[in-house]
């Protein structure tokens, strides 16, 4: 693949997982890609689109049009600008299948006790608590009428997602050992993700009948995982002192998008619209670090983690300090976010003079999940194993795994308009659904896969020079499984492999998060998955936004 990371062979198979990178794709404090929510992405982007569960690519008329249809800012006149804001909170529970394991060195308390619970405690950096907000930044203007049937617009804004992350539970690696760990800690420990994506914009009205637009967006992106991985091979029975952590901090300063869409005004009553989303590519490079536990060892014998004396990330990008001492590495992992296409179709209720009483849209959309980058991650962390001070193995590059499929999205809102005196009160509300994007089995608690259903109201005041907008929405996903009974013991040799026939599958007819051990390859990883369970979990919004025009 041009660009990528990694050599031509490498990319194109499956190579040991290493890293658990698990992004949820991003977003955070500021980002982008398209509002057509679908699997990992919530309805809307900013208070008056996400009020209407999302249903608003045919009448999206302020600055939200820069990142909903941008064909939407033909319908601003003079100058617009728009502050508006997602407040997103992910609440999710994972309850892992199946006891801890007898430790044959060890005794520890939790010994054949039942998996925890484990929940999402996380606190976004730039959050309010659990509440991460998610903007719309925009100014749309045609230069006091001088571009004539042209708009243009200059801002932010960010897809509603949270791609935050902490399943620590409190544990602390290479603290107390009789401490049970947390049961997802092999998918994910923590993570944080944003991409920033400066972008601007222009629309132009081809006739009464017809507006077009486009959008351009030139960013950079930022993340940060850590997960936990089997430090020595085959360590089945999950033995804290046999893993290791590792965090892998990356960023990529170049990140391009784009998208286009078109409204048609049908009738004077009826607008159809659609837009298409590019694909967003991230390829990310930074620094790994890693602590092992104590009983890490390749054919009994202690290691360190070292820099790489065949290195594959670019050695142009971020310094990672003194690698000599072993503290820290490059790594790199390329990830996309999907194209996307939405088009829908608004009835305007007119009075007599033609001004808006109200109206009703239906969306559907449609994003490509399944394509090579969306679903697989690839991850390369430039480190040796060292024993003894000198090089002995390069640790593995890998491709992630997610089985993601591609989703359609459905989305159904509106508003009535309520004169008061001079001014309006508008009341909007919308339900929409997306399906799933996680194939059977292949849940996480890294990334939200699941299926969910929005409902959302909300409601503005319009005076004659600006509107402020709020609204509250609840997002669904109830309780969704993992299938299957797999336990994996070391000294039980006809239970190996999830068949119950001493015989693992292959990996790439595996269902699941196996663990990663980085000293093997993908085919010698060991087949006992660890996500298999219960998933409880749901997000909860609230919107606030402004605009002004003159």
């Amino acid at each position: 693949m041009a660009g990528s990371h990694f050599p031509p062979t490498e990319s194109l198979g499956y190579r040991p997982h290493f890293m658990k990178i698990r992004l949820g794709l991003v977003l955070g404090c500021l980002a982008a890609q398209p509002v057509a929510a679908g699997g990992l992405f919530l309805p809307g982007s900013g208070a008056i689109s996400t009020s209407r569960a999302g249903a608003a690519v045919a009448s999206t008329d302020d600055g939200e049009a820069l990142a909903v249809n941008p064909s939407g800012m033909a319908n601003t006149k003079g100058t617009t600008i728009t502050l508006s804001a997602a407040i997103i909170s992910y609440s999710m529970q994972f309850t892992r299948r199946g006891t801890y394991d007898n430790i044959a060195s060890e005794d520890p308390s939790y010994e054949g006790q039942p998996f925890g619970t484990i929940k999402n405690n996380s606190k976004p950096p730039l959050g309010i608590g659990s509440f991460q907000p998610i903007p719309v930044i925009a100014v749309v203007t045609d230069l006091g009428g001088r571009l004539g049937p042209v708009r243009l617009g200059i801002g932010l804004y960010a897809p509603n997602a949270y791609p935050f992350r902490d399943m620590s539970g409190g544990y602390v690696f290479n603290g107390d050992f009789d401490a049970p760990p947390p049961p997802s800690r092999y998918d994910v420990v923590e993570q944080e993700g944003t991409i920033l994506l400066p972008s601007i914009a222009a629309s132009w009205r081809v006739s009464p009948m017809l507006d077009v637009g486009a959008r351009f967006s030139f960013g950079s992106a930022d993340i940060k995982t850590t997960t936990t991985v089997w430090g020595t091979p085959g360590n089945v029975t999950e033995f804290v002192k046999s893993d290791s952590l590792f965090t892998l901090e990356a960023k990529d300063s170049f990140v391009p998008a784009w998208g286009i869409g078109a409204t048609v005004h049908a009738t004077p009553y009826l607008d159809i619209a659609a837009t298409y989303n590019s694909q967003i590519t991230v390829r990310a490079n930074g620094t790994a670090t890693s602590q092992k536990g104590p009983d890490v060892n390749v054919n009994m014998q202690p290691i360190e983690i070292g820099k790489s004396l065949t290195p594959r990330c670019d050695p142009n990008t971020l310094p990672v300090g003194d690698e000599s001492d072993f503290t820290s590495q490059r790594g790199c992992v390329d990830f996309a976010t999907p194209m996307s296409l939405l088009v829908g179709a608004r009835y305007k209720f007119l009075d007599g003079a033609g001004k808006m009483k109200g109206d009703i849209e239906f969306n559907a959309g449609w994003e490509n999940w399944s394509a090579d980058l969306a679903t697989n991650y690839r991850v390369v962390v430039d480190s040796d194993v060292y024993i003894d001070g000198t090089s002995f193995l390069s640790l593995k590059d890998n491709v992630i795994r997610h089985e993601f499929s591609d989703t359609f999205s459905f989305r159904l809102g509106g508003s009535y308009h309520l004169p008061v005196g001079d001014n309006t009160v508008i009341l909007r509300a919308g339900v929409s659904h997306d399906t799933r994007a996680a194939k059977e089995g292949w849940l996480r608690a890294s990334l939200d896969g699941a299926a969910r259903t929005m409902m959302a109201l909300g409601g503005a005041y319009r005076a004659k020079r600006f509107e402020i907008d709020a609204g509250f929405g609840f997002v669904y996903e109830g309780t969704q499984n993992n299938p299957g009974e797999c336990n994996v013991l070391v000294d039980t040799p006809d239970m190996k492999g999830c068949n119950n026939d001493g015989n693992e599958r292959a990996s790439k007819d595996r269902i699941g998060l196996d663990p990663i051990n980085p000293l093997v390859v993908t085919e010698q990883q060991t087949e006992s998955p660890v996500t298999l369970g219960e998933y409880k979990s749901h997000y909860v919004m609230f919107m606030l936004g402004a605009s002004t025009w003159f």
